[in-house]
């Protein structure tokens, strides 16, 4: 008997869960640091280093109610062009035409397609995201992964992310579901499956990085989204 028999509800992280984030944002800031010519300051090799390491410190912050999405838009580039003595007259416009291009990008990661078709047969399938909320609806219909979604239930909704309990019982309210048949997949171990399990969901953790982790609490871990298809 498989494992996820019960499951009529899913949802799904969207940013490295469905849609590459990673290699997305790498050629939006390529293409936004060249336009504004900032390598003439400094190497996008050493900024992109930077940015990375600060960009995740605030996303962790975030994750975790203890700074505001404005301030992680405006202080992720004010701190890296700080760190890499950049001169540039306006972050924020940086960090706005940087998201104007990212949403276009249509990089998803390895299987996706296959693995929601194959999800739509189970039931209800759906996006949970702390992403942002001008952005994330944006980012499936250019890599074409609207068809397969049903409702998307973001953070910005209510003001509270995941991890937050009260994110995910919003989610089953506006789904409709119950916990006990509800299945979370998604790549932060921290956000998308702490957080799932907390509120008494099933979880996915889709461990891309290949992470250590210590106490595991996943119902299944797996390396790759086609791993996922023979379990439901």
């Amino acid at each position: 008997m498989k494992r996820f028999d019960d499951i009529r509800t899913i949802f799904v992280d969207l940013d490295d869960t469905i849609w590459d984030f990673t290699a997305n944002s790498k050629v939006a800031l390529k293409a936004v640091y060249e336009r504004y010519q900032l390598d003439n300051q400094c190497s996008y090799d050493v900024f992109i280093k930077e940015y990375l390491l600060i960009n995740e410190q605030l996303w962790s912050l975030y994750h975790h109610g203890k700074i505001e999405k404005d301030f992680l838009k405006r202080e992720r580039f004010r701190a890296s062009f700080e760190r890499c003595g950049i001169i540039c007259e306006s972050p924020e416009r940086f960090d706005y035409d940087y998201l104007e291009t990212i949403v276009t990008l249509k990089n998803v990661v390895a299987g996706a397609p296959k693995l929601l078709q194959h999800l739509k047969k189970r039931g209800s399938v759906n996006v949970l995201s702390n992403g942002f909320a001008n952005l994330q609806f944006r980012k499936l219909q250019s890599a074409g992964l609207d068809r397969y979604i049903d409702l998307m239930v973001l953070s910005d909704d209510i003001g509270v992310t995941k991890p937050d309990k009260r994110l995910f019982d919003y989610a089953l309210e506006k789904a409709k579901a119950n916990a006990e048949t509800t299945l979370m997949i998604g790549d932060n171990y921290d956000a998308d499956i702490l957080g799932a399990y907390n509120a008494g969901w099933k979880t996915i953790f889709f461990n891309r990085r290949g992470e250590s982790i210590g106490n595991n609490v996943a119902d299944l871990v797996v390396q790759s989204l086609e791993e996922i298809i023979p379990y439901l």
